[in-house]
């Protein structure tokens, strides 16, 4: 195998998933649980609502408030996907 064929190596896949990270999601990031995911299946209340990102902290875990007033605190942001603006302005 050609050595430019090769895949990423793994400081090189640390970055981007690092990278990745530090662009994923962003305070004011309307978000919703990934479905079938452990924390979808444990909030049956907030299966297909849509919340918001009010905090992100050092260790990346996140704080969602959804619009029913309930607050999911210190979260692994991989639970969360983010909610494309075209379904928000569908649902206004």
């Amino acid at each position: 195998m050609p050595r430019d064929a090769e895949p990423l190596s793994s400081p090189e896949m640390k970055r981007k998933n690092q990278s990745e990270l530090e662009n994923g999601l962003k305070v004011g990031d309307r978000v919703r649980l990934i479905a079938e995911s452990l924390a979808w299946k444990a909030e049956m209340t907030l299966q297909g609502q849509i919340g918001e990102v009010i905090e992100r902290r050092d260790d990346g875990r996140v704080t969602i408030r959804f619009d029913n007033g309930r607050l999911l605190m210190a979260r692994e942001p991989e639970a969360f996907e983010r909610v494309p603006d075209q379904v928000l302005k569908a649902k206004k």
